[in-house]
C-alpha cells in the first residue's frame, strides 16, 4: 500500500509572517518632562475601530485606560455631542490625555506569479523524503514501501499590504498636543497582512514609542 503525504508550511522564519510597524514622532517641548496617568484611545478609519482601541489599552496597561467608544459611545455621531458633554464625560473617565489614532490610507495587493509544476518525491525501498523552498511556502514530500514519483501542482502568490496613520496624543487640560507622529504597518504574506495582525502590530509599537519616550509609565 502506497502512503503519499503533502503538507503546506508557513515559512515565517525565512520570509516574515509578522506585521511590522515603524513610528515618525515628535514631542512638544512644552511637555518635554510630562508623564500621563491615564489615557482615553480614539481610533478612526479602520474597519474594527473599538477592538483597536481595546487593544490599545490593553497593552498600554497598567497604564489606566479606556477605550474612546466607551467614554463617548457611538450612539450618535461625535460631531452631535456638544462641547460641554465631551468635556463632561472625558472628565468622568478620570483621563489626563487623549490618543488618536487615524487611518489615513491602506493598501494591499495579491500577485499570482504561475503554478510550480513537476515537484516530486523520490522513495527507496524504505522511506525518503524532501523538503523544497520556495517563496511563502514550503513543500514537503514523503514517501514509503517503493512508492514510485508523484508530480504536485502548487499555485504560488505573493502578498503585500501597508497601511499608514497619523497620531496624536492630547493633554486635556490644555487640549494642546504632547506628541505627534506617522505610524507606517506593512506586512508581506498571507498571514501578516490580516486586520488582526496589523493591529497587534501598530498597538504595541506605539506603546513601545509612547513608553521609551516617557510619556506613559
Amino acid at each position: 500500500m502506497h502512503s503519499i503525504a503533502i503538507f503546506l508550511f508557513s515559512i515565517c522564519l525565512l520570509f516574515g509572517c509578522a506585521a511590522t510597524s515603524k513610528i515618525t514622532a515628535f514631542r512638544d517641548p512644552a511637555f518635554a518632562t510630562k508623564q500621563f496617568t491615564a489615557i482615553v484611545v480614539f481610533a478612526h478609519g479602520m474597519p474594527y475601530s473599538f477592538e483597536f482601541e481595546r487593544q490599545m489599552c490593553l497593552d498600554l496597561a497598567p497604564t489606566p485606560c479606556d477605550p474612546g467608544k466607551s467614554v463617548l459611545p457611538p450612539t450618535r455621531q461625535y460631531s452631535q455631542y456638544t462641547a460641554d458633554e465631551v468635556k463632561k464625560y472625558l472628565k468622568a473617565s478620570g483621563a489626563d490625555a487623549i490618543l488618536v489614532i487615524a487611518r489615513v490610507a491602506d493598501q494591499s495587493d495579491t500577485r499570482y506569479f504561475g503554478t510550480i509544476e513537476d515537484l516530486s518525491s523520490s522513495v527507496s525501498a524504505t522511506a525518503s523524503s524532501s523538503l523544497n523552498f520556495y517563496r511563502n511556502v514550503a513543500l514537503w514530500g514523503g514517501a514509503a514501501d517503493g512508492a514510485a514519483p508523484m508530480p504536485y501542482s502548487l499555485p504560488e502568490y505573493s502578498y503585500t499590504r501597508i497601511a499608514i496613520g497619523q497620531l496624536g496624543l492630547f493633554d486635556l487640560q490644555s487640549g494642546n498636543i504632547a506628541w505627534l507622529g506617522k505610524i507606517l504597518v506593512g506586512g508581506q504574506s498571507r498571514d501578516s497582512i490580516t486586520p488582526e495582525a496589523f493591529m497587534y502590530s501598530a498597538t504595541s509599537k506605539i506603546v513601545r514609542e509612547l513608553r521609551a519616550s516617557k510619556l506613559v509609565d
